[in-house]
């Protein structure tokens, strides 16, 4: 879940300065170093006031109704409806935004921080809700990555030549472990898949991961963050899956499910490990030969970590296995049930990769690539092809 936890930064308790603090109450109510799972951070001000400055309807009342609209949790709320709503149109509200938060940590860290003067609550946050997408996802600042007491502070585009040291000191107080992680293209302009429409995708495939057999939310939750990060343009491939196997009917629209888990598994192999020219390990790995390169990124991943080689053949085994699945759906009589089996398996077998290395599975420009190459296309062209 995307879990968004809310303060008043006008509270006089802060005496005007309200960033410090909070860090200092939501680390040391010492929730998110017992956590397993990476969770991206992004932190900052609800910019209603400024919306509704820049609308033609400037009065208070229109502030009211969309603070209202924006503060409206989908399936998890833990507001301090009374404090929240006295802020409307006094006080910002800041915020700390939690991507792939468990409702579990979500509720223990919420019983920490309860009785802190100045916190006005948690709920979630659906990027597939307009008002949600835009005052939570793309107006605050991705800043960190934390997975249990490891902490990546992110910096753009390779520039990071003067970090933040008091923040790495202050997480390092708490007992974080800090690195400073380049986000690449993400959260620029090159990055495209900030739409309504793209987290439409992602909300549809965390419908169809958590209605499979065995899988819940935290399952479909944990499985988006790392695809996110992987390559957002896989939701669209999973989004197609999900849609075709809703809607099938007949072993004609159950092969065609199959197809797209096939189409999934050559798009994850070109994602982990692009098509080369050069043998790897006596395989060949070119385009075509996406079952290779499968094998090819989990020999590689493990190879990093040192874990044993029996841990290869289990992973190679299943990828070919998934790849038996999908190709003989499209040629027996495929049902319902094979197919969601499937699926499935592929997204057990998907998490599992990624986490044998994160930071090797994750590109931070990779999935942008094609968007840097038009605008360095233009600039040359625009300087006559100079440099």
């Amino acid at each position: 879940m995307n879990i968004a936890f809310l303060f008043n930064s006008d509270h006089p308790s802060l005496g005007g300065y309200y960033g410090g603090p909070v860090m200092d109450v939501v680390l040391d109510a010492n929730v998110l170093q017992l956590e397993s799972r990476p969770m991206r951070v992004s932190v900052g001000d609800i910019v209603t006031f400024i919306a509704v400055s820049q609308s033609k309807d400037r009065s208070y009342a229109a502030l009211d109704r969309l603070c209202r609209a924006v503060y409206a949790p989908a399936m998890f709320d833990r507001l301090n409806k009374l404090q929240l709503e006295a802020t409307y149109t006094t006080s910002t509200v800041y915020c700390w935004l939690f991507q792939n938060m468990t409702q579990l940590a979500a509720e223990q860290l919420h019983l920490k921080l309860q009785n802190t003067a100045f916190y006005l609550g948690c709920m979630d946050v659906d990027f597939s809700r307009p008002l949600h997408l835009q005052f939570f996802r793309n107006s605050l600042i991705e800043k960190y990555r934390l997975t249990g007491t490891s902490c990546a502070v992110f910096y753009d585009m390779g520039y990071n030549e003067d970090p933040d040291i008091s923040v790495r000191e202050t997480f390092q107080r708490y007992g974080f472990e800090v690195e400073y992680e380049d986000q690449g293209a993400r959260r620029t302009i090159f990055d495209n898949y900030d739409s309504l429409d793209h987290f439409k995708r992602v909300e549809s495939f965390k419908s169809f991961c958590s209605g499979l057999p065995g899988l819940d939310n935290d399952a479909a939750s944990a499985l988006a963050h790392s695809l996110e990060e992987l390559h957002p343009k896989l939701f669209d491939a999973f989004a197609a899956a999900a849609r075709t196997l809703e809607r099938a009917e007949t072993e004609e629209d159950y092969a065609q499910a199959a197809l797209s888990g096939r189409r999934l598994l050559e798009r994850t192999a070109d994602s982990l490990f692009p098509p080369q020219e050069l043998d790897w390990n006596g395989r060949k790995v070119g385009p075509a030969q996406h079952k290779n390169r499968l094998w090819a990124y989990v020999e590689r991943a493990l190879s990093a970590t040192g874990a044993p080689p029996g841990r290869l053949k289990a992973f190679g085994k299943e990828a070919d296995r998934l790849n038996e699945l999908f190709n003989s759906g499209l040629h027996a009589s495929p049902t319902r049930e094979k197919v969601e089996l499937a699926f499935r398996d592929l997204i057990i077998w998907l998490s599992a990769v990624i986490d044998i290395n994160p930071s090797m599975a994750r590109d931070p420009y990779q999935p942008y690539g094609e968007e840097l190459d038009s605008f360095t296309r233009t600039v040359l062209e625009g300087s006559g092809g100079g440099v």
